[in-house]
């Protein structure tokens, strides 16, 4: 049960405390050394609370469920994402932030949430950036990473299969999560960030308010490079690299997630529906929906 008075800043190890959901699996009991990582199942509707900075680096990866999720700095403007399979986020936060979110009916999220302890942590920073002394900044990231996904998942796995901490796997799983969280997400205060895949992370924000705001209209490549103050073929590569997916497949999916909101949640007839998220050929929005979901939006409806 979560408490009712969050500190702003905690530790790996006391983090489940302040968390609105159930740990299904703890690698504490465990004994792994090297990093805390736990599975959750959350209920389908969690309420706003408060996530506590932490001296560990964590990822958050969700393995099932989908949900509409906000997040906020504590004071600041909440920031509105859809959550499905496969993504993730990347984050050292130093301060407390707030987040809340629901899914839909029948729906709840599946998750893995690992934190790196501050030894390999640093151990892996000192490899790559010699030394730095630890001042080095992680960069936060939401979206999907190909080769952390199934990093999370093998974690899943050994939770799942009660693998010791004395195990060599347990150790391997360590040193490779490290590496690559170094490697991709950390950049030196004393140089120049080193450019990396994928897009900074208020970037990404911006260009999904973008698409939020426009789903009725004709959303060009052009428009979303320049929120992000890119040419239009870099934006797509940084684009896919950070999201796994090409701007016009994320425009689409965003188009047909909405598109599945309102056929679940109003009457409107699903021309209407079409036209709102920028379809205007009822036989195109059946097509691209059926791709997409793998029902036509009237069998969808009636599924419901």
């Amino acid at each position: 049960m979560k408490k009712t008075t969050t500190p702003d800043r905690s530790t790996a190890a006391a983090f489940p405390r302040y968390i609105a959901g159930e740990v299904v699996a703890d690698s504490v009991a465990l004994q792994w050394p090297g990093i805390f990582a736990r599975r959750w199942r959350f209920p389908r509707i969690v309420d706003r609370f408060l996530v506590p900075a932490t001296p560990e680096p964590h990822i958050s990866c969700n393995l099932g469920g989908i949900a509409e999720f906000r997040e906020r700095d504590i004071g600041g403007a909440w920031i509105a994402r859809q959550i499905r399979v496969g993504d993730m986020f990347v984050t050292r936060s130093r301060t407390p932030y707030e987040v809340d979110f629901h899914s839909p009916a029948g729906e709840h999220l599946d998750n893995i949430s690992i934190h790196l302890a501050v030894e390999p942590f640093l151990a892996a920073l000192e490899a790559r950036y010699p030394g730095s002394g630890g001042r080095v900044e992680v960069e936060d990231y939401f979206g999907r990473d190909q080769i952390l996904l199934p990093i999370c998942l093998t974690c899943a796995e050994l939770l799942a299969a009660r693998v010791p901490g004395k195990s060599p796997r347990v150790a391997a799983l360590t040193q490779l999560l490290a590496a690559h969280l170094v490697e991709k997400y950390t950049s030196s205060v004393s140089q120049k960030p080193v450019s990396r895949g994928g897009l900074p992370i208020y970037q990404l924000r911006k260009v999904e308010d973008y698409v939020a705001a426009h789903l009725a209209e004709e959303v060009s490549i052009e428009a979303l490079a320049n929120l992000a103050e890119l040419s239009s073929s870099h934006f797509a590569h940084v684009f896919k690299e950070a999201t796994g997916m090409t701007p016009l497949q994320f425009i689409t999916r965003q188009r047909i997630t909405k598109a599945q909101q309102l056929i679940r949640e109003t009457s409107r007839s699903l021309i209407d529906v079409g036209l709102e998220v920028g379809y205007t050929s009822p036989s195109h929005f059946a097509q691209v929906f059926r791709r997409v979901v793998g029902v036509t939006p009237t069998a969808f409806r009636s599924s419901l």
